[in-house]
């Protein structure tokens, strides 16, 4: 028989139980999208861009070697980035291998981290809701879930260059100068993760900032900005003197020259986009919030001009971020899609705060630009589900349940629209951020796996490296963008072979080979006079991009391995 004192504490907890599930299931949801975007599946696909072999190879040779200080790539110096990506992506593969799991932890951690300031940000300096619903907004965004999932250094340096200034800010506008301290170290990070480019966007968005407001000013100025400066040089500047000591004029050039100004002024490589290229990117990146970001510029700029509604100093923070970043990067010669990532944070807490505003009802359709934007959020939302219908039966051959991301999308899109056609938005976007989640789960558990079988170069590589004698070497001519992919799963040297001159003298050569190559260069090379066996084919993927997939659809490519006719190693007669 049960007791008093036992029903009467079952009563309570039953009583607590709805509040409980109210005040939590937000922060469970939110953590079981976080895992389905950075984390789930996060090792299952094999290298396909060239840059994340690259980058993976280069901290496996630092590994091998012991030398933590001067990256290496094919046993050569590679002078690209500086060497605190490689650093911190070196620790996992330690302990887990070189994988490509292991490769793509520190990212995906990374981004983790960006997530969590964003969301602490907003919380601090707007309201609890604005800093949930930006870290919503960020986890679901088409960046988020394409660079956490790449073993390349961008959420890295976002992670650490938008950490620092979220710790700066904080400081200035709540009076708590403490904080700015261990903002300036985490620049300082930034810098040794992708060089003097995060103090450069740091001093445009902070001149900016004081140019426009005069309360910005009073605040940013009031901070220590010189001891902070020295903070950042005492702990980045050693590296690069210690580069410029080893490496001297091959150093200047390598990474100063090539990889900053020259890159910027007048980069070597041709068909650059031009200036509308990032503004592109960011409207179709910030889907489905772009006219949410507009129209919260747009009743911003009104807003100041007719001294109706002045942007508080927080929002003007935002946008002098946003706009030094996109404005940096529109102006350099070389551009590519991910360079305006860090301005993401910022995007994401802007469209938050314009959220929350329609939520309080602090806003009027027929007075605000971004409840307009808003009121577009669903039906772009419903454009994107059909889109993505379409696309899936026409171009991939999925499984049924792989409609589940287009049918949630266009439910979502359809639920939206008729509550902010009622005037009725959710405290959250809840129907659109499930949409979503559900639409990266179809992309991990399908879309992924009908690329990966086209993705055939790192299998061949895996043969080269099963087959191939201790005596002989391996060579890749004319692959391009796989060559990374290519030399990583190999797991030796590699020699590059880009002309047929160079070709002819490795072929000619008494040297035992292995050479990777397209088919049609092979048929080439033959009827130029050489002698090579065919002793491996694969037929797969060329392209390394989804733009040239799209251009490509349908186009496959035999890929195989040579070696010097009837000369094969002894230890691959077998064959």
């Amino acid at each position: 028989m049960q007791s008093p004192h036992n029903s009467g504490i079952q009563t309570r907890l039953s009583g607590r139980t709805p509040a409980i599930v109210r005040k939590w299931a937000p922060y469970l949801w939110l953590a079981v999208l976080v895992f389905t975007v950075l984390f789930w599946r996060l090792g299952a696909p094999s290298f396909w861009d060239p840059d994340e072999a690259h980058y993976a190879q280069t901290t496996r040779e630092l590994i091998e070697t012991g030398d933590w200080l001067a990256p290496q790539y094919n046993q050569q110096p590679f002078f690209d980035k500086p060497v605190f990506f490689h650093v911190l992506q070196a620790l996992p593969m330690s302990l887990l291998g070189p994988t490509e799991l292991s490769a793509r932890l520190v990212p995906a951690l990374a981004a983790l981290a960006l997530i969590l300031v964003t969301w602490w940000l907003g919380k601090t300096l707007v309201s609890t809701n604005a800093g949930f619903i930006a870290a919503v907004l960020l986890t679901i965004s088409p960046g988020v879930f394409a660079l956490s999932r790449y073993a390349i250094l961008d959420t890295v340096f976002a992670a650490w260059l938008f950490g620092g200034v979220s710790l700066v800010t904080v400081a200035a506008l709540k009076d708590r100068p403490t904080l700015q301290y261990p903002g300036y170290v985490a620049i300082a990070f930034a810098v040794l993760t992708k060089g003097p480019l995060a103090l450069a966007l740091c001093a445009i968005a902070f001149l900016l900032a004081i140019a426009v407001s005069e309360d910005a000013r009073r605040r940013l100025l009031a901070l220590r900005w010189m001891t902070g400066l020295a903070i950042v040089l005492a702990i980045a500047t050693p590296w690069f003197v210690y580069m410029l000591s080893r490496f001297g004029d091959d150093f200047v050039r390598g990474y100063f020259l090539n990889e900053n100004l020259t890159l910027f002024a007048n980069p070597p490589y041709g068909n650059q986009p031009g200036w509308s290229f990032y503004f592109r990117i960011l409207a179709v990146g910030l889907l489905p919030w772009t006219f949410l970001v507009i129209g919260r510029l747009v009743d911003d700029v009104r807003g100041a001009v007719e001294k109706t509604r002045t942007p508080d100093t927080f929002e003007v923070l935002l946008w002098s971020w946003a706009v030094a970043i996109v404005g940096f990067f529109t102006l350099s010669a070389f551009k590519l899609d991910h360079y305006v990532f860090p301005a993401a944070p910022a995007f994401c807490l802007l469209a938050a705060r314009g959220w929350v505003d329609a939520t309080a009802r602090t806003t009027d359709v027929r007075k605000s630009a971004a409840a307009v934007g808003i009121v577009l959020i669903g039906p772009l939302v419903l454009v994107v589900g059909v889109a993505a219908g379409v696309l899936m039966e026409v171009w991939l051959d999925l499984p049924v349940a792989a409609l589940a991301a287009p049918i949630a999308l266009i439910a979502a899109g359809a639920a939206l629209t008729v509550h902010t056609a009622a005037r009725k938005v959710p405290r959250a976007p809840w129907f659109v951020a499930s949409a979503f989640g559900v639409t990266y789960a179809v992309m991990i558990l399908w879309i992924g796996p009908a690329l990966e079988q086209w993705k055939v170069v790192p299998d061949v590589a895996r043969w080269v490296a099963a087959h191939a004698g201790a005596n002989t070497e391996v060579a890749a001519y004319r692959l391009d963008r796989w060559d990374p992919a290519l030399r990583f799963y190999v797991a030796r040297p590699m020699i590059s072979i880009k002309n047929p001159d160079d070709a002819k003298a490795l072929f000619k050569g008494h040297r035992r080979f292995y050479c990777v190559m397209r088919e049609s260069e092979y048929k080439a090379l033959v009827a130029d006079g050489l002698q090579l066996d065919v002793v491996y084919s694969r037929r797969g993927m060329w392209a390394t991009s989804g733009k040239a997939l799209w251009r490509q659809r349908g186009t496959l490519t035999n890929f195989v391995v040579v070696t010097p006719h009837r000369a094969a190693p002894a230890a691959d007669r077998t064959l």
